[in-house]
């Protein structure tokens, strides 16, 4: 986030219902996030300054899933998206969907969050290993959100720290939304209909949200742009975090190139393509 501000990009984060410091009961599927987030931004937008009716929105792992819904329910509200460590919903995509392994997920899943497994997940060790006697990148990462709000959390009328699974009804809710995207197929066959600039990002070796699916997830977006990080796995947005943040405010700013045609439009050949005079 800091880096997205020192770009100039204005941030608003946001906790779904029922998960980290928002009241409310946990919602049962992506859908439902997404529809909690329609009502936050409907309420939120006319507040601001400048007349400003849309926002972008950047989605990473599970928020990857609700921004994909909620560009499908609330197009109006969405200019453009960024979508990170994620993927499509359902398991039919066209060149294979592929599931996280039992290993992993059970890991991340686990209530507490077990710090190495959550760790070796994001950063995977066989790539991302730091020299003997260094602190590796996904323990320092770890580090900074346990403690980047220990002078404030809790005082002040500041929030205490908490995870963004805590609450006993919030994993198995938010473990059930996840199976529930996982098996409809609809928001996949719906993902042609965005018409959205969109930038998708991987690590080229994603344990939790395999990152060949992210790449399904950009092929299936008419005006997506898709890129892998070498190296990295699903945290591959906070690994390189300096370059990752200047990637997102190019893109959101405009500087990226866009393809000749879009939407199935043909842009015209011309009289070189085998026109006979």
């Amino acid at each position: 986030m800091d880096g997205l501000v020192q770009n100039g990009i204005q941030v608003i984060t946001y906790d779904y219902a029922g998960i980290g410091h928002s009241g409310g009961d946990v919602k049962l599927s992506m859908r439902g996030f997404a529809s909690d987030l329609v009502g936050f931004l409907r309420a939120l937008l006319p507040t601001l300054p400048n007349g400003i009716t849309f926002v972008d929105v950047l989605g990473f792992s599970i928020g990857g899933y609700v921004a994909q819904q909620l560009v499908l329910d609330a197009p109006d509200l969405v200019r453009k998206m960024i979508l990170a460590g994620t993927g499509p919903s359902g398991s039919h995509s066209t060149i294979g969907h592929q599931r996280p392994m039992a290993e992993v997920q059970s890991g991340i899943m686990a209530d507490p969050p077990q710090a190495g497994p959550t760790v070796d997940a994001f950063f995977p060790s066989f790539i991302t290993a730091p020299p003997a006697g260094e602190t590796s990148i996904g323990m320092a990462w770890l580090n900074r959100i346990l403690h980047a709000r220990d002078g404030v959390a809790g005082q002040n009328g500041e929030p205490p720290f908490v995870f963004f699974t805590s609450g006993a009804p919030a994993l198995p809710s938010l473990i059930r939304a996840y199976l529930s995207w996982d098996a409809d197929p609809l928001p996949y066959a719906l993902l042609q209909t965005i018409q959205k600039d969109v930038l998708v990002t991987a690590g080229d070796n994603d344990l939790i949200v395999a990152t060949a699916n992210s790449f399904e997830l950009a092929r299936q977006i008419p005006r997506a742009k898709f890129f892998m990080y070498p190296g990295s796995g699903h945290g591959h947005l906070f690994q390189y975090a300096g370059f990752y943040a200047q990637q997102a405010a190019q893109f959101l700013k405009g500087g990226f190139p866009d393809a000749p045609a879009f939407a199935g439009a043909i842009a015209p050949l011309g009289d070189s393509f085998g026109v006979e005079h």
